[in-house]
């Protein structure tokens, strides 16, 4: 960690990153309050949700576009793009520009895939090998760390002063971070922005084709598959099982942020010491451990059971990403990013849409139970088979100057 911390390119790209994340964290949950606000059905503020989910079908569309450019300027663009962009609900009156809410939330869908996968690109070739597992962690300890603020920010400056100010918040962090990546002095090998035309599967062959890339693939499909049916399952389990109201999900949400800080922080610390494969299983499985505990529907057992989800998701997220950054070559690497990501969010989106229907005809403790055991299905599958990983041929292990050299790596 220390010697990460001594590289100028990559603390500067999470000073950007952190400005970026911030802004986008403030505005994030302001956009379901004000659709509330302005319809007052809690229907249309929850599709402001499924707006940001719906884009990770165009997943692979996004990788061919990072992969064709220079991943510091995709990142700038998109900062650039979001002032604009934000800036436009300044025009919300009323229920009218209703629209406009869920275009910014189907925006940052886009903007989040883009910048997730130019951001993985641009750290395996701006790192050696042995400093991507530290620098995930730390993405993903500033990511937590602000998923517990800007919220808690933006929802008191739409309190005292309305959506617009938040939105310019949102705006000015964006300004921010475009002017800090412009310091950037890295720049990646040249690319053919001709190779793969038209491969626009690229990222998803390659995930396929990879055994350990497979494997974390495979995993993650069953686990996305069990692990959004829990958002519409935690207001039966606050109302029922607690017996609190609707609000009481803010405190377990803070009570998983915390759990996550910690979970990023221990990551940041083990993944450079632990297999990456035993970091992804060892999150689902806290995962798996914590929706089994809120089950039990006792307060201190759920505040734990949350408390293990949130430490769960950041090993799993730092374990899976640095796992693709070291088997994947830098030219393919935003494709292979969004193919992961269209792993990942296509099955989650559509769990969210059932666990509303189950939620409505059986017990909340049944599907907590069923996503348990999803989550507890995908760590085992993480762990079978692991010794069939150690004979890929050669991996991905960006150099220096931003190419992939390929090196055998040891299982």
């Amino acid at each position: 960690m220390r010697e990460l911390a001594r590289h100028r390119e990559f603390r500067l790209l999470l000073t950007a990153q952190t400005l970026s994340m911030f802004g986008d964290w403030t505005l994030l949950l302001v956009l379901g309050i004000w659709a509330k606000t302005l319809t007052g059905s809690s229907a249309v503020a929850g599709l402001t949700v499924f707006a940001m989910a719906a884009p990770g079908v165009l997943a692979p569309l996004a990788g061919v576009v990072v992969d064709r450019l220079p991943r510091r300027s995709v990142l700038l663009g998109v900062n650039l793009v979001g002032v604009v962009v934000v800036s436009s609900l300044w025009l919300v009156h009323d229920r009218r520009q209703l629209w406009l809410l869920f275009a910014v939330a189907a925006w940052y869908g886009i903007a989040s895939i883009v910048t997730n996968a130019a951001t993985s690109g641009l750290v395996q070739s701006m790192l050696p090998a042995e400093l991507l597992g530290p620098a995930n962690g730390a993405l993903s300890t500033v990511r937590q760390g602000l998923r517990l603020l800007g919220p808690l920010v933006g929802a008191g400056l739409f309190a005292a002063a309305g959506g617009r100010w938040v939105a310019t918040l949102d705006a000015t962090a964006f300004v921010l971070a475009a002017v800090v990546l412009l310091r950037l002095r890295h720049r990646e090998q040249r690319r053919d922005p001709t190779a793969g035309r038209g491969e626009v599967l690229a990222g998803l062959v390659h995930l396929w084709r990879t055994t350990a890339l497979r494997r974390v693939a495979r995993s993650t499909l069953v686990f996305s598959g069990s692990v959004g049916l829990v958002e519409a399952t935690v207001y039966a389990l606050v109302d029922d099982g607690l017996h609190r109201p609707a609000e009481f999900v803010g405190v377990l949400v803070s009570v998983q942020g915390g759990g996550a800080i910690a979970g990023g922080v221990a990551v940041s610390l083990l993944v450079s010491r632990v297999d990456e494969a035993r970091l992804v299983a060892v999150g689902m499985a806290l995962v798996a451990v914590g929706a089994g505990a809120g089950a039990v529907a006792s307060l201190p057992v759920v505040l734990t059971g949350f408390l293990l989800v949130g430490a769960g998701l950041p090993v799993l997220a730092v374990g899976a990403a640095t796992t693709l950054q070291r088997r994947t070559p830098n030219a393919v690497m935003g494709r292979v990013a969004t193919g992961y990501e269209m792993v990942s969010s296509v099955p989650t989106t559509a769990s969210i849409a059932v666990g509303a229907l189950l939620v409505g005809v059986l017990p909340f403790q049944v599907v907590l139970v069923v996503t348990a055991v999803g989550c507890a299905s995908a760590a085992v599958l993480m762990v079978i088979g692991r010794e069939a990983g150690s004979h890929d041929p050669a991996v991905a292990s960006p150099d220096r100057d931003g190419g992939s050299a390929s090196c055998v790596r040891a299982r």
